[in-house]
């Protein structure tokens, strides 16, 4: 280790690292989050080496300077340490650690694994040298026995064994990386430069499982200067209204971690939050233990990287049964908003105003079961919900005053005048004209029409693919694509006529997006019960009927399934 270390270092092989082993980022694990690499080319007598006669390497020593190199990062800003002198001269810690299945795979070309093996790491250190004269300089050694076996199985001589550091974490990662990929020679430690000396430091609880203040693992992020950006925000309005285009464009800063997920009749508290599973470690030893849901896990890296902004968004909030998904975490939704003269709390504005206790979250956040939990000033949550379907399930008072509600006004003002301008097809007619229109209805019939105002078409209830017209499809009340399926189905069909019935059938795919998302709606749900007020149900009684007009007719009769009154509304406005 004579190299000195520098951020640029340390920042050149983490971006090889990405790149070579980008398949092993997941919900767990993240290069970003890392702050200390210790890469190892392994020697003979560091390797599983088959032609030597002692093939077995029990040890890698990492270090004995007796004098500190300029520069260089200390393996105690790694590897946890105690101090040692002449009455203390040797110890050795067991440290959690994992590797990861797809890497093991691929050091044998395989692929298709994923996933992480739990083993253990056990450094040991201890004082060489020593003599009457001189009290002896400590070594760093990893003790191997049989640990990080599957990896050390792959390795050969000059191969990389590469353990990584995460901040504020346990365990370690451990990697294996051929030669073929340049990591230097020989063995060096690198930490980035955005890495404190505290976020290496472990606690004697993590260490020992025995219990000590709280404060002295966490403190310095508890209080620490923390990005103060969080907000509960609930946007609410008709489908399509643009609420998730809202939250893209003006809550998701560039630079935001977003995680987004879906609340639906079926997700459970159990989802959002965790769930104690069956894990089976290296030697197939099965045991159980908490894994975290979404929640748990953007809490983790808020709490750890507080000076990032993190978002968690809920879409359709409404149609899971969310006080019961949220549990005891509707607590932490209350809000501090504001620094107290005298008895403030220390913590910054925007985290939870109280804290609640549960373990498993504790643990996976913390580090510590007993830590009380909060939602960190620097995570935001935002949550969609369709006016129109209320009646899922209800969000009661108590849980919507803990969010910031917020209207999305069903306009076009600020929708893209490509899609307010762009035909239905060959109709003539806009849907920005269109929507328009059929809103004013719905809203003028607000005293025959249950919740009138929720059951709106959105401005961007379609999209631009959905109002495109295929010309391919041509005249199908010409009786041509009739005769093509007559000759089809009696087996009288020829290549060329087969090819013309595919471009129809292709064509027809595409024309039917509009009818069967906007008209379908109308018929199903915004007019379910007073179809008379805009459909000529005299003529057609049912969808089937509705979509089959709009499909035979061309240009305007495809809306004659509507009262004459409202396509002169569609026509006058194009006017």
């Amino acid at each position: 280790m004579g190299q000195q270390v520098t951020t640029e270092c340390f920042d050149n092989y983490i971006s090889i690292l990405k790149e070579k082993l980008d398949y092993v980022e997941d919900s767990s694990f993240k290069w970003n989050d890392v702050i200390g690499l210790l890469i190892i080319q392994l020697k003979n007598t560091d390797s599983l080496n088959k032609e030597r006669d002692a093939s077995h390497a029990t040890q890698i020593q990492i270090t004995s300077e007796s004098t500190p190199i300029p520069g260089m990062s200390k393996t105690e800003d790694f590897f946890p340490t105690l101090t040692m002198n002449t009455s203390f001269k040797s110890w050795r810690i067991s440290l959690d650690a994992r590797m990861n299945r797809a890497n093991i795979a691929a050091l044998d070309s395989n692929s298709g694994e994923t996933g992480w093996i739990d083993d253990k790491i056990q450094i040991r250190r201890r004082l060489l040298n020593e003599s009457s004269d001189s009290p002896g300089n400590p070594a760093l050694q990893i003790c191997y026995g049989d640990d990080l076996m599957p990896i050390r199985q792959k390795l050969q001589v000059d191969d990389y064994l590469v353990f990584v550091k995460r901040r504020l974490a346990s365990t370690y990662e451990v990697f294996g990386i051929r030669s073929e990929v340049d990591l230097g020679a020989g063995k060096r430690l690198f930490k980035s430069g955005k890495a404190s000396n505290d976020s290496t430091v472990f606690s004697l609880a993590q260490l020992t499982d025995e219990k000590e203040d709280v404060k002295t693992a966490t403190n310095y992020l508890d209080f620490t200067e923390r990005n103060q950006s969080g907000v509960n925000v609930l946007l609410y309005g008709v489908p399509g209204s643009g609420k998730s285009w809202t939250i893209k464009h003006e809550y998701c800063k560039k630079g935001s971690h977003v995680e987004r997920l879906v609340f639906h009749p079926d997700y459970t508290y159990s989802d959002f939050i965790g769930q104690i599973l069956p894990a089976v470690d290296v030697n197939g030893q099965v045991s159980y233990k908490f894994t975290p849901g979404p929640f748990t896990k953007i809490l983790e890296q808020a709490y750890k990287h507080p000076q990032e902004e993190y978002i968690l968004i809920i879409e359709e909030i409404n149609r899971g049964n969310a006080p019961a998904i949220f549990g005891e975490v509707f607590q932490l939704l209350d809000r501090k908003v504001e620094i107290l003269d005298i008895n403030d709390d220390g913590y910054p504005i925007g985290t939870s105003e109280y804290g609640i206790t549960n373990a498993s979250i504790a643990d996976i956040v913390y580090g510590n079961s007993d830590h009380e939990v909060r939602i960190p000033s620097n995570l935001s949550i935002i949550g969609t919900m369709n006016t129109s379907d209320q009646n899922v399930f209800t969000l009661d008072t108590a849980f919507q005053r803990r969010w910031e509600m917020r209207l999305i006004e069903n306009n076009f003002e600020h929708v893209d005048r490509s899609l307010a301008d762009a035909e239905i097809l060959d109709t003539g007619v806009t849907w920005q004209t269109f929507c328009t229109e059929i809103n004013n209805i719905i809203v003028g019939n607000n005293a025959r029409m249950t919740s009138a105002e929720d059951k709106r078409l959105g401005a961007y209830f379609v999209h631009m693919k959905d109002l495109m017209y295929n010309d391919e499809m041509g005249n199908l009340s010409d009786g041509e694509y009739d005769a093509l399926r007559k000759k089809e189905q009696s087996g009288t069909i020829t290549e060329t006529e087969k090819d013309r019935l595919y471009a129809i059938r292709s064509a027809m795919k595409q024309n039917r997006k509009f009818p069967e998302k906007v008209i379908k709606y109308l018929w199903d749900d915004a007019f379910k019960f007073n179809r008379e007020i805009v459909f000529e149900t005299t003529t057609y009684q049912s969808l089937e009927q509705v979509i089959r007009v709009f499909m035979y007719a061309e240009k305007i009769n495809r809306f004659s399934m509507f009262k004459e009154n409202v396509r002169n509304a569609f026509i006058r406005d194009e006017q």
